[in-house]
Formats: structure tokens, C-alpha cells, sequence
């Protein structure tokens, strides 16, 4: 951690009392820990209703307080799921009281230190945050624009509504695999044609005994022409040798009411997502850095409305590493004296965001200039498409950040172009020069072997002795 900002968050905690508050699905656990560490008096519990908030919290509190001063009072909130927001909002935003966040993540590993005993307990886990809070492992709890909350909410049901959308399409595709395994190769198993073809028809048979001509003008209306009769007769050729389970009446009936199933969940899921996302992206438009992250090319309406809703504010943020760390993108080390390990990303952060950025990195890797010379250098070093995009992502990040501080979209550069035309010429080289010396392996006879095979022939002219090759690499001409 930064020791500057570690300073600060100490200076925020000095001299003052923290309650660490560890909360719970029907009572918070609470506990005192004054200015040198020392827990004040017994843990307490209080209900989460009206009038445990309300009443018994400042009760308990009152037997060491006997009036509690928000200028020296902080509470410390572990950020369990979702349970600590209504108190940290009734804390700070009715109460008036400062409010800090503890991560689980920091009293999991600071348990067993706690009297080298791995035990875990309410009382225990409310004075953990208490003393964590007071070492300045915490986040400051901030309440945004009522425009900001908005529109994170409407990212976080986006990003629900689009992964139950992937999972039930998916399972229709595992559905047609055991069924009709072809269609797959004809249709898309998620399109509003294949949709509309499977509503009518599932089994190979049944699509066998379906009506080219009838069907024909249905199918390109569904498709705007892109799909036809050529189509349904791909279809049924393929029908004719399919490798599809067979299946009797009972077994029929059940693979029918289970597609039905699957189909209803996905065209109410599209249904779903579409007002969320007009919504999402007209929150989004709203905000001024729309404009400048948008103008990033592959960067379009959904990616950037969604980012927008997971950082809130840009402004925020000093240095990108900070995005980085936060979408938890940023490097996990393992060093010792001379050892040092593989570095991979840490994972521990916003996995939203984590997501978002790749996708963000994935497409303007393709585009932008900056973005492209990052992923190219790599791919001349090692050919690794998803790890080098994770690495573009601070570039990404860069961009992003220097556009917000300059107030600008973005524009290319000819030095960069430049560059990246070159690394292009590289990369194509590389990969031409990689598809002519492929290996392609050739089966030899092994010279021990064969005269190990004549030996045996010889004592035993009826047996039958495996043959044993050598593999050795053939490059091709």
C-alpha cells in the first residue's frame, strides 16, 4: 500500500473510537476498540429492524459514551455480500457519521493471527475489523449522485441478465447436441430463425416431414433474407443421416417440454435486456466522459456505459493503477532472494470491471494504435492471444485516464500508425515464416527394433512381435 495514503487513513482513525461493526442476515455484531487497541466492554449484538438501528445499537453504545459525537466516533463495516449497506447508509447518511469498509478478505487472513487460533466467531471477526480499521486497512464509504447509483444498478442487472442469457443458451446448444447435432452446423441454436425452426420442429424426423414451400417465405421474413429454402434443404439432407439419439414417445415428449423450457427462459431474457440496456446507455450519454471513452475505437455504447457504471467517477482516480488494481488486473508477484516466480493477475477485485476491461482491450487491440503495438510486441514474443490482451489493459487504462484529464477524445497519432504498421509487417512475417516450417511428424522403422523383430522371427517364426517407431520431425519444404 502507498504510505502516503496510508498515512492519511491513520490520521483519519487517530484518536478516536472505532465500532467494528460485523454484519449478519438478522443481527450485526458490534464491538468497541478505543485510540491504543483496547477493546471497551463486551461485544453486543443488535437486530437488523428499525428498532434495533434506531435503539438498542446506541443503547450498548451509550454505557461508554454518554453522548455519542460523530467527531469521535468512526464505524468500521465488514463488506460481507450486500448486508452492510443499509447500516452504512443509515450511519452516514442519517446519522451523519463517518464510515469505513473493511474487506473479508483482510480479517480471513488477520483470524489466525488473533491468538494463533483459527476459531471464528461473531465477537471475534466484529473486534478484527475494529483493529484492522484502526491500522488503516480500510476504504472510505462514499454516497454517490443519485444519477451515478442509477446507473450502477443498471450495470450490475445488465451484467446478470446477459450471464442467465449465455447459460440457457448454452444449455439449448447441449440440448440439440444429443438430439439433432447438425442443426448446429446450418444454424446458430440462439438466432430468431433457428427459433422459430426449432419451436415447429426438433427431431430429425421431424424435420424430414417438413414443407420446403411452406416454410420458405417464413423463413426469409424471420431472417430478412439472409436465410431461405436452400436452407431447409440443407436441413433435411442433413436429417437423413443424422447421428442424433433416437428417442421413444415418453423421451420425446420430455426433450420437447425441456427445449420449450429453454427457449421461454431466453426470449424472456432478450425481452429483459432490452429496456435495461436503452436505459444503461441513456444514463451513460449523460455523463462527460461518455463522449471521450466512446470515441475509442471498439469501444461502443454497451462496453462504455458499462464501465462508466462500475468506476462512477473517473475523477477519482490519480494514476491508472488504481482501475487496474480495482478490476483486480493488476500483476500478483512471488519473489524470495533469487527466486522469482511466474507473474499472473491477482483476480481479487471487481470481476465486472475485470471482464468489462478485457472485453474493452479485446477490441481495441484490433483498432486503436496504442492498444495494437502493446498486444503485437507480446505476440512476437509469445503467441498467447488471451494473456496478451490482459496485458494491453493498462494501455487501455492510459488512454482512458489522459483523455479524461485533457478533456479530448481520442485521435490518432502518425508515429504510432508508423509503428504499428511495422510490428504489423512483423507479426505477418512471423506467422508466415511459422506456417512454412511446420513440423509434420513421420513414422520411421527403428533399426534395434527390426533387428529385434528378425531375432524373434527367427526362434519363433509363428509370433507376432510389435513394430516399434521412432517419431522424428520433417520440416516441410
Amino acid at each position: 500500500m502507498n504510505q502516503e495514503k496510508l498515512r492519511q487513513r491513520r490520521t483519519l482513525v487517530e484518536g478516536k473510537v472505532i465500532i467494528g461493526i460485523d454484519p449478519a442476515k438478522k443481527k450485526h455484531q458490534a464491538a468497541l476498540v478505543d485510540e491504543s487497541g483496547i477493546q471497551l466492554g463486551s461485544s453486543f449484538s443488535f437486530p437488523v429492524s428499525h428498532e434495533g438501528f434506531e435503539m438498542i445499537l446506541w443503547k450498548n453504545i451509550a454505557k461508554h459514551f454518554s453522548t455519542c459525537n460523530p467527531q469521535e466516533v468512526i464505524f468500521a463495516v465488514e463488506t460481507s455480500c450486500n448486508l452492510w449497506q443499509t447500516l452504512a447508509f443509515y450511519l452516514h447518511c442519517t446519522r451523519g457519521y463517518t464510515v469505513v469498509l473493511v474487506s473479508p478478505l483482510s480479517t480471513h487472513h488477520e483470524r489466525p493471527i488473533m491468538n494463533l487460533d483459527f476459531s471464528r466467531t461473531d465477537p471475534k471477526d466484529a473486534f478484527l475489523i475494529a483493529s484492522l480499521a484502526r491500522r488503516g486497512a480500510f476504504s472510505l464509504y462514499e454516497q454517490f449522485s443519485a444519477h451515478s447509483n442509477a446507473l450502477h444498478a443498471l450495470g450490475i442487472t445488465y451484467d446478470k441478465l446477459r450471464k442467465d442469457l449465455a447459460r440457457n443458451r448454452s444449455r439449448l446448444r447441449a440440448h440439440l447436441e444429443r438430439i439433432f447435432p447438425e442443426f448446429l452446423s446450418v444454424l446458430g441454436p440462439h438466432t430468431d430463425s433457428a427459433i422459430y425452426l426449432l419451436k415447429q420442429y426438433l427431431f430429425p424426423d421431424e424435420f424430414l416431414a417438413l414443407d420446403i414451400d411452406a416454410e420458405t417465405s417464413a423463413l426469409e421474413r424471420i431472417s430478412r433474407r439472409q436465410l431461405g429454402r436452400a436452407t431447409l434443404v440443407r436441413l433435411q439432407k442433413l436429417a437423413h443421416n443424422s447421428i442424433g439419439i433416437i428417442k421413444q414417445n415418453e423421451e420425446r415428449l420430455a426433450d420437447r417440454l425441456t427445449l420449450n423450457a429453454w427457449i421461454a427462459q431466453i426470449e424472456t431474457l432478450e425481452a429483459q435486456i432490452k429496456p435495461v440496456h436503452t436505459e444503461l446507455v441513456h444514463l451513460a450519454e449523460q455523463l462527460p466522459d461518455y463522449e471521450i471513452i466512446t470515441s475509442l475505437s471498439g469501444v461502443g455504447d454497451t462496453l462504455g456505459s458499462l464501465f462508466l457504471a462500475e468506476v462512477r467517477d473517473l475523477a477519482r482516480y490519480k494514476h491508472f493503477k488504481q482501475l487496474e488494481k480495482l478490476a483486480g488486473a493488476n500483476l500478483r508477484l512471488s519473489q524470495s532472494g533469487q527466486y522469482v516466480g511466474s507473474r499472473h493477475i491477482s483476480h481479487i477485485g471487481n470481476r465486472r470491471l475485470l471482464w468489462i476491461l478485457y472485453k474493452m482491450s479485446e477490441e481495441t487491440a484490433r483498432r486503436v494504435p496504442e492498444v495494437r503495438c502493446k498486444y503485437l510486441r507480446r505476440q512476437l514474443k509469445r503467441r498467447k492471444h488471451r494473456k496478451n490482451v490482459v496485458a494491453a489493459i493498462p494501455q487501455v487504462l492510459q488512454l482512458i485516464l489522459a483523455l479524461h484529464k485533457e478533456k479530448r477524445t481520442y485521435e490518432t497519432r502518425a508515429t504510432t500508425v508508423n509503428e504499428m504498421q511495422e510490428l504489423e509487417t512483423r507479426y505477418a512475417a512471423l506467422k508466415a515464416q511459422t506456417a512454412s516450417t511446420s513440423v509434420k511428424r513421420v513414422r520411421l522403422p527403428n533399426a534395434d527394433h527390426v533387428a529385434a523383430r528378425a531375432r524373434t522371427k527367427a526362434s519363433r517364426p509363428h509370433a507376432h512381435a510389435l513394430q516399434v517407431y521412432d517419431l522424428v520431425e520433417e520440416k516441410t519444404p
